[in-house]
């Protein structure tokens, strides 16, 4: 059992029994900890593809999927992904359209329009083998730098995820409240001294830095962390004082944004095919192919009223999108057929070009409708 039920009794007896980490005082990690972090991990770690293989084009494909993304999510599209280009020079050679496809439903689009981006750099300059060399490169940031130089380079690079800002949050006491700047500053800073010292131990910053990452994901969680497994729990001042449960400090979510859509389908049904479109360049999704927002020209005024109404929620970041879609039979030939600048006809089926998780979700529900 976690240690969370017990911590909510004693939450107010102990919410000030220790002044919360501020930028200047906050202790380092001993390097004993890190040593039984690091003799877990070694012991406890999840058999992931990337890990199996972390050269630098696997490690950077990885990580930019992982971005808001959890690992089980992640696992069957890096897959498919590595399949389709198994080396940097496939993927920078690839035209827009099968990169999309073979990113379709992970979400956060432009991380593949930067992967792509990205392939075509490395390709002409060769992979950068430093952090501020991979800053360069489009849709990577600090962490993802630090990640990739330390796991698959070797370097003493610091990272700061949501995991890792868990694990560090709760081991120090680490207060957003306090000021989100400072805050931040403390997060890398414990993970800056950590690496550096550890690294200068001996220590394998691939094996530290993943380790912080694998402890938070798997026992250090958002709710119900299972402290009793932890192999630094007595490192931890959150545990020591019973608090765990109030680590990290909350955000402010954004608010939600409600959005209708209204879309139509138009179905071949005979030829089990279905028209899309392709979203412009600028707009949400883009990239993307999706049902129209009216029916294509040659079909208006042939059409009479939609034989279904669809109606799919989902919600994207902090956007709770209601469609409703009206399903219209064409014709098998004639007028009904012809496409507007940027449609097409695809197999309902199997869908040749990339589909976010709404038209996935309709097409799914409009052949149920059908079956």
């Amino acid at each position: 059992m976690g240690s969370s039920v017990k911590l909510k009794k004693r939450k107010k007896r102990t919410a000030r029994k220790r002044p919360l980490a501020d930028a200047v005082t906050v202790p380092p990690i001993a390097l004993k900890a890190m040593r039984s972090l690091v003799s877990w991990f070694q012991r406890k770690q999840r058999i992931l593809p990337w890990r199996e293989e972390p050269s630098l084009y696997r490690v950077w494909i990885s990580e930019i999927m992982l971005q808001q993304t959890q690992v089980v999510t992640v696992l069957p599209y890096f897959d498919r992904f590595m399949a389709a280009f198994p080396e940097v020079e496939d993927l920078a050679s690839a035209d827009e359209e099968a990169v999309m496809k073979a990113w379709a439903g992970l979400g956060y689009y432009s991380r593949a329009r930067n992967l792509h981006a990205g392939a075509r750099i490395v390709v002409a300059r060769g992979f950068p083998q430093t952090k501020s060399g991979w800053l360069e490169i489009p849709g990577v940031g600090p962490y993802t730098a630090g990640a990739i130089t330390s796991i698959s380079l070797g370097l003493p690079e610091p990272i700061v995820d949501g995991n890792v800002e868990r694990v560090f949050s709760r081991l120090r006491r680490l207060a957003r409240s306090e000021g989100e700047t400072p805050y931040k500053e403390n997060l890398w800073e414990l993970s800056r001294s950590a690496v550096t010292r550890a690294h200068a131990s001996g220590m394998s910053p691939s094996d530290l830095n993943q380790a912080w990452m694998e402890l938070g994901a798997t026992v250090c969680t958002p709710k119900n962390p299972t402290c009793t497994l932890c192999p630094i729990r007595s490192e931890c001042t959150a545990f020591t004082d019973e608090v765990v449960d109030e680590y990290p400090e909350k955000k402010k979510r954004a608010a939600w944004v409600e959005i209708a859509e209204e879309r139509v389908a138009l179905v071949d049904i005979s030829a089990d095919r279905i028209y899309v479109e392709k979203t412009r360049a600028g707009e949400w999704r883009a990239g993307l192919w999706d049902f129209p927002v009216r029916l294509p020209s040659g079909s208006r005024k042939i059409l009479k009223n939609p034989f279904a109404e669809i109606k799919t929620k989902h919600v994207v970041t902090n956007h709770k999108i209601t469609r409703v879609l009206h399903v219209y039979a064409a014709a098998a030939k004639g007028a009904s057929l012809a496409v507007d600048p940027g449609g097409r006809w695809i197999s309902m089926k199997d869908p040749e070009v990339a589909l976010g998780s709404a038209p996935r979700e309709g097409i799914l529900r409009i052949r149920e409708r059908l079956s």
